[in-house]
């Protein structure tokens, strides 16, 4: 699902990225009610499972119930290892250096001059993302720059009639799909402000509106159930950001 909703029209891909966010509470929902959450309508539920090879929404179900039972038990397996906070810290770890390893030294350079000019700059995310955009709107201003990050669509909305060139706008999402996202950053765009996208997905409807993209390497199996673990690699990418910054 994941591989296969970024070249899916954006009906059937907000109906993946919910999935994806949500996967207990589907499981409980209804043809119908997935159609409301996922604020589409029960065709494109359809459609959507048997673009995915199901032959409806309850072969889907029972797929999704599978990989939930699945990942429950590898979750259990980790905590009954000796040592079990171990693995926890090599997932981490693991895409920290991941990270590392592909991140661009000219890129953040470039990108670093452009935040350093810049009159003011937003940053915009929902849920966890939403935290990390706080977080890196803080990081900023202590650099000395003026930053200031939203995760309500609305006033993201109302602040984007303010940009212009002289601005950064910068969205922050796991997938690169929130829908909120996508347009504050295609908003910022059009308006003529420089764009920056921080994800873990290189090809992404949210990458499509960037004028650069931060790439922060997805945590291996994904984060569930509200699991924080791909955080420290988007602060890796923050953080890096900073300091190119600070040095410039």
């Amino acid at each position: 699902m994941r591989q296969a909703i970024d070249g899916m029209p954006e009906a059937l891909s907000r109906i993946g990225k919910y999935i994806l966010d949500n996967p207990e509470r589907v499981v409980r929902s209804s043809l119908a009610e997935l159609a409301v959450l996922a604020q589409t309508g029960d065709a494109s539920v359809v459609r959507f499972c048997k673009h995915l090879g199901y032959a409806g929404y309850r072969d889907l179900k029972i797929a999704l119930t599978a990989e939930l039972a699945s990942q429950r038990t590898v979750r259990l397996k980790r905590v009954s290892n000796v040592g079990g906070l171990t693995p926890l810290a090599g997932r981490l770890s693991n895409a920290i250096n991941s990270t590392a390893q592909h991140l661009d030294p000219d890129l953040l350079i470039r990108v670093a001059a452009q935040l350093k000019k810049s009159r003011r700059i937003d940053i915009f995310g929902v849920g966890v993302s939403g935290i990390v955009a706080e977080m890196a709107a803080y990081r900023l201003m202590r650099v000395g720059l003026i930053a200031q990050a939203f995760q309500d669509a609305t006033l993201a909305h109302e602040v984007m009639t303010r940009f212009d060139a002289g601005c950064v706008a910068i969205g922050i999402s796991e997938l690169g799909l929130t829908p909120d996202t996508i347009r504050f950053l295609s908003g910022a765009r059009a308006a003529g402000a420089f764009t920056l996208a921080v994800t873990s997905r290189a090809n992404s409807p949210l990458t499509q509106s960037a004028d650069a993209v931060l790439l922060a390497a997805a945590v291996d199996p994904p984060p569930t159930g509200g699991e924080m673990a791909a955080v420290p690699a988007k602060i890796f990418v923050l953080e890096a950001l900073a300091g190119a910054i600070a040095a410039g």
